[in-house]
């Protein structure tokens, strides 16, 4: 276009003034105040899943309202629900989402780079009473009601399959386990994201295994969060690189290497995403968005190639890491990580966490300690620049995680005793004085014709509670 002398107008992470044939490029490109976002239709009212219908993808921004692509395609591995079942959970099951920790940004990958981090959440759903428990981080802060943004994804997962129908919540008990510290820049809110919209479409009969599922599960991800560089680890696990086409949120994997190892200064104060993007100038000169985006492929190359020399400068960043980090010793703990040895090291996320690779590269952590020797050496260093600055926090070694969210579903011990013909025993227990407790002690409970009855499902409750009761004294 710039030789038929037609102005070029970029729109991807910067944009710059139209450039003519006989002009330069502007010293300063201007940030884009949101980020480009990809708005799914929901489908029409079906009893199949989304897919099966008629998806529309509409582009936000200046083409708002336009259809840009029109989802037709099934999938032979698409599966409904039978009949008037609305719930794909029955009771005496119970369905298990974990979602693990995601480190986004990388140093110069803004918005588009991230990898998971051996470090989850899980929810955990059973039918019951509805209740929402939790379990670790945030259980004396987060919202244990419907506001809790957990249920809220699960009602969007659940309605990008059936649009018009409510999920039936009422008896669902919700409980979830947090083990990733809150706005640390280690993904929790994304983790919680990506479970809730994964039970979503899991209760709506969605296999989270198929490609489909996980597509449509970054596409309402990635819509709701407004970039894709959490989200998309969240979801796939392993290193990702992720992009808007215009029309959807794409991403590709880029291999990690075995035995490589991230360790973690956490900080124990907190930063809010929110309040770092804010931070951040609208306007980045043009030598700085060269120096990004050379070292984003250097830091693609480093990795594509096993090659982690140049790893060190490939985690650079001019973008958002000085300004996020201003407030506490961020480059002394990077610097402290690489002077002990570590391949590179950045600002995970928003921060304030700092993390820095080793491992991977000769050392196997399975087959000896150096790699482990190693990364403790890098924690020790990074500890120590944190005290002399008075930056008050804990190391912690992980690793990256080939292992995105996923979905179990296993039958309680509820319901697993009440196939046992009827009968709820306890084989050949004795109590300290020798007495025997067998299978006719308990008598029989219910029919075992498995129609989920309440007072049934009581009996068997009970018995349970017996049972712990036995087997606490016999122990």
């Amino acid at each position: 276009r710039r030789d038929r002398g037609q102005p070029v107008e970029p729109t991807c992470l910067a944009t710059a003034p139209p450039i003519g044939p006989c002009q330069t490029m502007p010293a300063t490109l201007t940030m884009s105040a949101v980020a480009p976002r990809v708005a799914f239709a929901r489908p029409r009212a079906c009893r199949r899943p989304a897919k099966a219908a008629r998806l529309v993808a509409v582009a936000s921004g200046e083409s708002s309202g336009k259809a840009t692509k029109d989802f037709n395609a099934t999938w032979s591995t698409d599966r409904s629900l039978r009949g008037d079942q609305k719930v794909d959970l029955n009771r005496g099951e119970k369905m298990t989402i974990p979602a693990p920790a995601t480190s986004a940004n990388m140093g110069p990958g803004f918005d588009s780079f991230g990898f998971a981090v051996d470090l989850e959440n899980e929810l955990i759903l059973e039918r019951g009473a509805f209740k929402v428990d939790i379990v670790g981080e945030g259980e004396t802060s987060l919202p244990r009601d419907e506001s809790n943004a957990i249920i809220k994804a699960v009602k969007d997962g659940y309605a990008a399959i059936y649009p018009d129908e409510n999920l039936p919540i009422d008896d669902i008990k919700f409980t979830s386990v947090n083990r990733i510290p809150p706005a640390r820049g280690l993904g929790s809110s994304s983790a919680a994201l990506v479970a809730g919209l994964a039970a979503g479409l899991a209760l709506a009969g969605q296999d989270l295994a198929k490609p489909q599922t996980k597509q449509l599960l970054l596409q309402l991800a990635a819509d709701a969060e407004g970039h894709p560089d959490n989200v998309a680890p969240a979801i796939y696990g392993g290193f990702q690189v992720s992009i808007n086409t215009g029309k959807q949120w794409v991403t590709q994997a880029i291999g990690l290497p075995k035995g490589m190892q991230a360790v973690l200064f956490i900080p124990e104060f907190e930063s809010l995403t929110s309040e770092t993007r804010a931070a951040l100038p609208k306007e980045i000169p043009v030598a700085d968005a060269v120096f990004n985006i050379s070292r984003a492929a250097m830091l693609i190359n480093s990795f594509a190639t096993d090659n982690f020399e140049a790893l060190r400068y490939a985690c650079q960043d001019v973008i958002h890491q000085p300004y996020r980090g201003a407030a506490f010793p961020m480059q002394k703990m990077i610097d402290a990580a690489l002077g002990m040895g570590a391949h590179g090291a950045f600002l995970s996320g928003a921060g304030p966490t700092v993390l820095a690779l080793t491992g991977g590269h000769g050392s196997d952590v399975d087959a000896d300690t150096m790699a482990t020797f190693l990364a403790v050496e890098v924690a020790d260093a990074m500890l120590a620049a944190a005290k002399e600055d008075g930056c008050e926090g804990r190391a912690v070694i992980s690793a990256p995680s080939p292992t995105g969210v996923r979905c179990k579903k296993e039958e309680t011990l509820l319901r697993r005793m009440g196939k046992t013909s009827g009968s709820v025993f306890l084989s050949g227990a004795a109590d300290d004085d020798g007495t025997t407790f067998g299978g006719d002690e308990w008598g029989a409970v219910g029919d075992n014709d498995d129609d989920d009855d309440d007072e049934e499902a009581a009996l068997f409750e009970g018995c349970v509670h017996a049972r712990e009761e036995v087997v606490a004294r016999v122990v």
